[in-house]
């Protein structure tokens, strides 16, 4: 599986609401997860602002693994989709966060109790999360940026407008307009000014059930299957304006990039029947590389179907392949 940096592949109060509680039952939140550096004269550190996203991020995939396998809302195949790239880009997060030094402060959460049984709640609780989630990260655009690293920040505001999309997908979910603001609403200054966001899902309640626990990397990857999200370099990777030198003929085979199955396809495409799985520990030649309508990569492997380069591990000069015609 290609990697970014080292990192392998792969919700909650109204936003209009969120200033209103502030501060609201932060004592126990601090005493119980020992965080003290909330509401800060100088502003949020860089520690905190990647504890709190990493945080968020563990949330949301342990939020959306959920409801695609724990759920009595009846989703439609695309829907399904929809949220299995959401868990996708939510892992991308994740991984590219802690890759930078985060530390999640918690892996088990709290929901409320009807958030996987009503189409509605499930998308109305979801979008007020994401909502939360984008005004995060646009407060730690401005923060990272006054603290003088103008390369995270901007990877922090490519991570934001990844998780409007989502709001809009959610709200779509939920029968409401997609497209329903002008610009990510700035809802807070500083990211620790949603930590009473994050309470209830990490200390539970009246309510709410569980502690439901963050399901693993590898569980989502198996989950998603190649039904994910293209990888995009962030700001931070060295790589990102180097041009490719790669030159000659390609001699390339692949696994599967974790310990999961990769599906085999009849053609270049997650519309293609799937035809066979590449197992864990199993590798096979790749012959030739095609670009789909979305911007995904699918080898030909030896004796017939495609596999997604993103969701495999290549050995030898792969990005060399010969490109097959459409």
């Amino acid at each position: 599986m290609p990697t970014e940096n080292g990192i392998s592949r792969r919700t909650v109060l109204k936003g209009g609401a969120i200033a209103a509680t502030l501060g609201a039952s932060l004592v126990s939140f601090n005493q119980l997860f020992g965080y003290t550096r909330v509401f800060g004269q100088d502003g949020d550190d860089a520690q905190t602002i990647l504890n709190l996203a990493a945080t968020a991020e563990t949330l949301a995939c342990t939020h959306y693994y959920n409801v695609l396998t724990d759920s009595n809302i009846a989703l439609t195949p695309a829907e399904t989709n929809i949220l299995k790239s959401a868990i996708d880009a939510e892992l991308h997060h994740l991984e590219y966060l802690n890759a930078n030094g985060a530390a999640a402060l918690a892996t088990e959460f709290y929901f409320p109790d009807n958030i996987y049984t009503d189409r509605a709640q499930f998308s109305e609780i979801t979008e007020q999360a994401e909502a939360a989630f984008v005004a995060a990260y646009l407060a730690a655009v401005r923060r990272i940026a006054q603290l003088g690293n103008s390369l995270l920040a901007a990877s922090a505001a490519q991570i934001a407008v990844v998780e409007q999309a989502h709001l809009a997908l959610i709200r779509q979910i939920g029968g409401r307009n997609p497209n329903h603001v002008s610009l990510g609403q700035a809802l807070i200054y500083d990211v620790s000014e949603a930590t009473p966001i994050l309470q209830p899902f990490l200390e539970g309640g009246e309510g709410r059930s569980g502690p439901r626990k963050f399901p693993s990397a590898e569980a989502i990857q198996d989950l998603i299957g190649d039904v994910g999200v293209l990888p995009i370099k962030p700001f931070t990777d060295p790589t990102l304006n180097q041009a490719s030198n790669v030159t000659g003929s390609g001699d390339c085979a692949v696994a599967p990039g974790g310990n999961y199955n990769v599906n085999i396809r009849s053609g270049a495409g997650i519309s293609f029947e799937i035809v066979g799985k590449l197992k864990p520990g199993e590798s096979m030649a790749v012959t030739g590389q095609l670009g789909d309508n979305d911007g995904f990569t699918w080898y030909l492997i030896k004796g017939g179907g495609f596999v997604r380069s993103d969701v495999v591990a290549g050995t030898g000069n792969c990005a060399a392949l010969p490109q097959m015609p459409n």
